[in-house]
């Protein structure tokens, strides 16, 4: 594994405005082994006019799906990479991560999941914090999803022994994933490069994190009801003030 194929999957819908960085960032890596696919789900904005502009260096599938975590999935499963990384729409990789990424799987053969620390940018790029990112616990888990999604590279391997994406999950996927690694793995195979920043995840209105709040908390909530048999204080207090004179919380949902 000295110099492995890497393949980056870009799921994409209407987000033309920001797929143009995003795809420059993968191409502009250091690291010159990358497989690039980007799974649309029928853009009706200008994404697939971005997209065409740059031919056969990647390799674009335009067609319905079930959501992000389907077009994932389509995605995982037409790649020829021994790592695999999401990189979202609206997200970028910084200069030299994939190179650092292959360079921390080959120091440590036996690793099967690497992350790092992440900065939030604004829809100008401009950074405007850091992603709280911890060093790996299934106990912190339970309270609190730490890792920084597009940040995050993974074996192939993985995808064969634990399964895909959970299709009916639409915000919070990759924290299930998180969980179901941390469940099916020693700790000692995931690392963290704590003090190197890798990506950026971007913050605008049209972002899930942000247009969506409530559906996150609610699936977080279940997330960790399913896989720690309790929910965490801390989300509960967060959906209340999230749905506070609007909705009363059903716990009963959960």
């Amino acid at each position: 594994m000295k110099h492995p194929l890497v393949s980056v999957i870009t799921p994409s819908f209407n987000q033309g405005k920001f797929i143009k960085e995003t795809i420059l960032s993968v191409f502009s890596q250091n690291y010159d082994n990358i497989e690039y696919i980007i799974m649309d789900g029928g853009s009706t904005d200008n994404t697939l006019n971005v997209i065409r502009k740059f031919g056969k260096k990647l390799k674009c599938i335009s067609e319905p799906d079930y959501g992000q975590a389907d077009a994932v999935n389509k995605g995982f499963l037409l790649a020829k990479g021994e790592i695999l990384g999401w990189l979202n729409s609206d997200d970028t990789l910084n200069p030299g991560a994939l190179d650092r990424i292959v360079k921390q799987f080959t120091k440590d053969p036996h690793l099967i999941m690497v992350y790092s620390d992440a900065n939030f940018i604004d829809k100008d790029g401009n950074v405007i914090g850091e992603y709280p990112t911890e060093d790996f616990s299934l106990n912190r888990m339970a309270d609190n999803c730490f890792l920084c999604q597009p940040t995050v590279f993974i074996k192939a391997e993985v995808f064969k022994e634990i399964g895909m994406f959970d299709i009916h999950l639409h915000t919070c996927m990759d924290y299930d994933y998180w969980i179901r690694i941390g469940k099916h793995f020693s700790v000692d195979r995931i690392s963290y490069m704590k003090g190197i920043y890798n990506a950026n995840s971007r913050m605008h209105n049209e972002n899930k994190t942000i247009s969506s709040r409530k559906k996150v908390y609610m699936e977080s909530m279940k997330i960790q009801k399913k896989y720690f048999g309790t929910i965490s204080k801390r989300w509960i207090l967060a959906y209340i003030k999230e749905i506070m004179f609007k909705k009363s919380l059903k716990i009963s949902d959960l």
